[in-house]
């Protein structure tokens, strides 16, 4: 509380020379002055100690006033004598004012160093909780990385071993033995196979990374929505075969501007997982239709679902719900194209509450956009031109949309 010194008569020797030496000024020019502009004067070497030096030196300037004004500046001058009824009152009230103003100027020092104490605590307060969340967010991080290189180490392990297993075995059969042409074929069958399976996966890790890096460059342009449903259904033909794949589309709708590559890669990826995690002759439905300014793609399932509790968790990388082979990063890819395009993706339960409904939108955008015309491909104008490894494809229009809408 003392900025000078800590010791009590130091404190007690500067308010008397506080004091002291403006009674000395005024009592050399008392003829000018009046007594009232003494007392406010006086009033202020009071403030000065109490703010100073605390309530003790506070009190003391107050009493040591009083008694000076009362000596120097009421009459009879140089005496503590009072002959007149409004000295006394003058004096008394003098007296009371500085008292009070030096012990609420006092107080009010201690509030404002008790705040300033107060702040700095808080501060530092705030500083050591800012540095335990700090490191509980590096240690989250650390935990959540130690996940990661686990579980890709894994899906490396099996993901990459497994193809390069069999393209080994399959070129040291060839090699090795006298086959049959039909046997080498089928054997060149599996090298491609994998090689493919192989190609994926390392285009998978690609597209993941650089959407983590927000490196992916959209190459938008106005499509309509069948043309994309068309590519990722010829895509995934092979994929689909046993399967009965109904297309329902809803007329008229509008071009969303967008990548259709990457839009494409997101129907795909849902295709493979229906088909993947329902069962082998499970139908498989794919809608588009205009929800307000966006365009929503959905595609529904028979399979056994997926819990409420887990339907977040699964656009997560390297996260599988089921016990299906794979990488569990297609959701995590498709998850991030969505985004890219400002749009939103997310599972429901399906039809009637059977199997699952991975939806995602794209919106609109303000540009200029066409509009296309409703389009009801002949079932075997798809089977021919679509997805040649699967016959059981159905395309409806906007009246099958409309009653399915509910679900959507």
């Amino acid at each position: 509380m003392i900025s000078w010194s800590r010791r009590w008569p130091v404190r007690y020797l500067i308010a008397t020379i506080a004091v002291g030496l403006p009674i000395a000024v005024l009592e050399q020019v008392r003829p000018a002055l009046s007594q009232t502009s003494v007392a406010l004067i006086l009033v202020l070497p009071v403030i000065l100690v109490a703010v100073t030096l605390g309530r003790g030196p506070a009190l003391y300037a107050s009493i040591l006033v009083g008694l000076s004004f009362n000596f120097f500046f009421i009459g009879p001058f140089y005496s503590f004598r009072i002959t007149r009824p409004e000295d006394v009152v003058a004096f008394v009230v003098f007296v009371t004012t500085a008292v009070l103003v030096g012990q609420l100027s006092s107080r009010l020092e201690k509030r404002v160093l008790l705040t300033e104490k107060q702040s700095k605590e808080l501060v530092h307060v705030r500083g050591k909780f800012e540095r335990a969340a700090a490191q509980a967010a590096e240690a989250d991080a650390l935990r959540k990385s130690e996940q990661l290189k686990t579980a890709l180490l894994d899906a490396v392990t099996h993901d990459l071993r497994t193809p390069l297993t069999s393209i080994k075995a399959a070129i040291s059969t060839i090699r090795a033995e006298s086959v049959s042409p039909e046997v080498q074929r089928e054997l060149f069958e599996v090298i491609e196979d994998e090689s493919d399976r192989l190609n994926h996966f390392i285009q998978g890790m690609m597209d993941l990374a650089k959407l983590h890096a927000g490196e992916v460059t959209l190459s938008s342009r106005n499509i309509a929505p069948e043309e994309m449903v068309e590519d990722a259904l010829l895509r995934a033909g092979p994929l689909l075969d046993g399967h009965p794949v109904e297309v329902a589309i809803a007329g008229g709708l509008p071009s969303p501007k967008v990548d259709p590559r990457l839009i494409s890669q997101v129907i795909f990826t849902l295709l493979e997982n229906a088909a993947k995690y329902s069962g082998p002759s499970a139908k498989i439905t794919v809608s588009v239709q205009q929800k307000e300014n966006n365009i929503c793609f959905a595609v529904h399932d028979e399979g056994p679902g997926i819990p409420s509790e887990l339907r977040g968790k699964v656009f997560e990388k390297f996260f599988r719900a089921g016990s299906q082979p794979g990488l569990g990063i297609g959701l995590a890819i498709a998850r991030g194209i969505v985004q890219a395009h400002s749009g939103t993706i997310w599972i429901e339960d399906g039809p009637e509450k059977k199997g699952t409904s991975v939806q995602f939108t794209v919106p609109l955008n303000d540009a200029p956009i066409e509009r296309t015309e409703e389009k009801n491909i002949p079932e075997s104008e798809i089977s021919q031109k679509q997805v040649p490894q699967n016959n059981n494809v159905t395309t409806t229009g906007s009246s099958r949309v409309a009653m399915r809408g509910e679900h959507s």
